[in-house]
This record gives C-alpha cells, structure tokens and sequence, in this order.
C-alpha cells in the first residue's frame, strides 16, 4: 500500500501537466510584542476588505496563502494591544511578502498605520527578478509589455518590432505568461490592464518551461468593490508625420456584492510609420512612381562615336522580352536620339542605372507602406460563490493588420524601398486566448488551484498582389 502511495506521488511529482505559471502570491511574518519582544499567539492577521485572514501559532508566526496578485492594506489585532495596519503591500505572483507587526500594549490608543516600502531583494527570488507593478508602469515613458521589458539589464529590443533578445538569446527563447496561460503569437495587453509584469532573466525556476533566454509573466488586474475606470487619447498627428494614434479604456467594478466582479480593458492603435527612426527617408515624386509603375523596363543605347557614353531609356512594362531589334526600335520611335544604336536587342529590368535627378526625390519622416493597425481586448471576470471558493474566467484577443517596409536591394541599388514602396509585405495576426480558475481555500493553510485554458494563434505573411 505505501508502494502505491509512494509511486503515485512520484508520478504527480514528474508531471509537467500540473505545472504552471503562477496567479496568487503568499503574505507571511510574525506578530509581537513592541515592548518585550515576545510572540503573541492568537493574534488575528487578515487582509482588509477581503475574506483572506488568519492567527498565528504558538510563535506569533503566521502565513496566508493564494494572495490574489495586487495591492492591499494587512492588519494586525490581539485583545489588549493596539491594532496596527501596513498599508500598500504588493502581492506579486509566486513570491512571499513578509510583515512583521510590533503591537504596543494599550486599548485606548488610535489605530497606528505604517506605509509599505518593497524590500531591495527578495528573499524567496531565484536568481534576480524585476517585478514591475501598474502603478511603477503608468510612470514609465515607454508603452507596452516589450517596452517595459527592454528597460531591464540584458535585454535588448528590435527597432522595428516588439522582439526581445535576452543575453544574446534568440527572440522565441523568450517565453510570456498572461494569467498563467503561454501566449503563442501576439502578446497584447493594454497597458492600463497590467496589474504586475515580472521579468525573468537568465535564472528560470523549474515551475516553468520550454524558455531558454527569459520568461515574461503578466497578471491583469480584477474587479474591485467601487467602481473605477479610464480612458486615455494620445495623438502625435499635429506635431509629426508619423501618425501615431493610440486610444486606451478600462472599465471594472462589482456586478453582485462581494461576489461578482467585472474587469474590462481596450485598446486601438494606428501608426502611420510602425517603426519611425531619426533620419529622414527620400521618396521619389508621385509623377516618377506612376511613370516607373507603366515603364518598368528599359533598353540600352550606346553613342556611335563614343562607346563610353552609355545611357537607358524607358520601356513600357507590356511588351514581352523576346522582340528583335526591328521591333524594339519601332517601339522607340521619336524617343532614341540621333547618333545612338542599342546595345542588345532586348529590354533589361530598371534596376538598369537609369538616371534622376535630385528634384525627383523629397525627404519624408514616415516611411511609405509602413503603418499598422491594432486591437487588443482583455478581461475577467471573479466570481466568489462562497467565502472559500474563488473562480476567475477572462481571456484576451489581439488583431494586428501591418505592412512592412521593403529593404529589398538589387545591385546595391535599394530599388524596392525607393522606386517601387506599394511591393511591401503584409502581416496578418490573429491571436486569443481563454482561461478559467478554481481556487478553493480549505483552511487558512491549505488550498488548492485547478486551471484550464485555451489558446489559438494565426498569422498570414504575403505581398498584397497575392492572396494570404
């Protein structure tokens, strides 16, 4: 019997199915007497405004498990002591956060409150991991799960996209967690939805796998007992020309009293120019652009008395290859100038060294055919039945509609990017997910989480003469 026993839990041990990321955190510490320094068993410790709370032992130790990832302000009473609260303690994922109380003895003293400060380390951290809270977020200048993450040490961001490269890792050697469930495709997640964002560089705990350079773990934030939301507008069309548009709203609160609770959060966002760099990019004239479209051929004459004086003409990009010399040259009739012969009989590409002149071609800030177009929904919903049970359902969808600029070269002659901007490459990405939670507290130290979810990526890539 104890064989069986001791092989089942091997098994549970070395399966990977019952390991994921991790959504709720744990508070621990002690609670003593301010005078002497002594424990005080029995003294009650809880979490304000929730149902989460406990007493602690016979060494005024106490711990309180599966945290909800957030803020909160924890309490601390015994019967002849004056209470204590510590306000703004942040509870991140997997992590224990520890406060200690020092009650002073006296029953008619006020109440005293103390602000939490973050520790410099955490204690219980593998290797060195950046935790970044909504609050820290809303200050940063940069906008965006890929921004924030590339503000830390050892990682290094791709100018003209949200890949990242941790120590010299490829960009899929980074693995990303939104609730627990791994994102495959797009992670987009509205940046007013981000309760915490935790970074993992280099060193990866075993609860997680298939990473190798970093692991990125997003908790979005839940409903509250009021009412909250925002919405937030930034436009950059009457200072640039890159056409940055971005418009953001969240929108949370109780739908039944201490037992149904929403959180919704959106985003839309239009780019004229995706990736906008510094230097000015040269665009040739609209008449130049419509000229090359309708003549994207052109043939090769050479100076009867000076076979170095080598120049092309256009030719029109209907006429087939295969014609002889009598034919090309009745096609450039009135257009091939006196004392010239061709070169061959055939027309070449315009990749040909055509000449233009500076007057053709202008500055421009935004690149053309390089904009993009986004959505990103997400929320949840949490749903207390009953005071042990906690169920949590929510999931987010991202659609992403980009074009990307074409560097294409040929013969050193950028030809695509200058003469030829509408042959871009299209990127279509669908990405959602779905997930649903089961935590049920069956004493104030032991619990238990079950978790499901879903999720479905596509992505089509092609030039948009083609189909996807």
């Amino acid at each position: 019997m104890l064989r069986k026993w001791g092989t089942l839990v091997l098994l549970l041990l070395a399966t990977p199915l019952f390991a994921w990321a991790q959504t709720t955190g744990k508070l621990a510490g002690s609670v003593t007497d301010a005078s002497t320094g002594d424990p005080l068993p029995g003294a009650n410790v809880f979490i304000v405004g929730t149902q989460l709370g406990t007493a602690t032992d016979v060494n005024g130790e106490y711990f309180i498990l599966g945290v909800p990832v957030g803020q909160y302000d924890i309490q601390a009473t015994f019967i002849g002591y004056q209470a204590e609260t510590v306000t703004g303690v942040d509870v991140s994922a997997g992590y224990t956060r520890e406060i200690n109380f020092d009650l002073s003895p006296g029953v008619q003293l006020d109440e005293i409150v103390v602000e939490y400060e973050r520790p410099l380390i955490q204690k219980d951290a593998i290797g060195v991991p950046k935790v970044v809270t909504s609050e820290d977020i809303q200050n940063l200048p940069v906008r965006g799960v890929a921004s924030v993450a590339a503000l830390q040490g050892g990682v290094v961001s791709s100018e003209t996209s949200d890949n990242l490269y941790i120590r010299g890792g490829r960009d899929e050697e980074v693995s990303y967690y939104v609730d627990g469930v791994r994102v495959i495709g797009s992670v987009a997640v509205p940046t007013q939805a981000i309760q915490e964002q935790e970074m993992l560089i280099g060193s990866i705990p075993a609860r997680y796998g298939d990473a190798m350079s970093g692991i990125i773990s997003i908790t979005t934030k839940s409903g509250a007992p009021k009412f909250f939301g925002s919405v937030e507008a930034i436009s950059s069309e009457v200072l640039d020309d890159y056409g940055y548009n971005n418009v953001e709203a969240t929108l949370g609160g109780p739908l039944f009293k201490n037992r149904l609770s929403f959180f919704m959060a959106g985003e839309f966002s239009d780019r004229a120019d995706a990736g906008p760099r510094a230097v000015e990019f040269p665009q040739i004239s609209e008449d130049l652009f419509n000229f090359i479209q309708l003549n994207p051929q052109s043939v090769q004459i050479i100076n009867d008395n000076d076979p170095t004086d080598i120049r092309y003409l256009p030719f029109p990009g209907n006429v087939a290859d295969s014609l002889g010399s009598a034919d090309v040259l009745a096609l450039l009739e009135g257009s091939l100038p006196e004392g010239f012969h061709l070169a061959a009989a055939h027309p070449d590409p315009i990749f040909a060294p055509l000449t233009f002149t500076q007057d053709q071609f202008s500055n421009s800030n935004a690149r053309p055919n390089n904009g993009s177009q986004s959505f990103a929904l997400n929320g949840n919903f949490a749903f207390n039945p009953v005071d042990p049970i906690r169920i949590r359902v929510g999931g987010g969808y991202e659609q992403l509609e980009r074009k990307d600029f074409p560097w294409y070269r040929a013969g050193g002659i950028p030809s695509y990017s200058l003469y030829a901007n509408n042959r871009h490459n299209n990127e279509d990405r669908y990405t959602w997910h779905a997930f649903g939670s089961w935590t049920h507290y069956l004493s104030n130290s032991t619990f238990y989480q079950l978790q499901v979810d879903y999720s479905d990526f596509k992505g089509y890539n092609y030039e948009p003469g083609f189909g996807n």
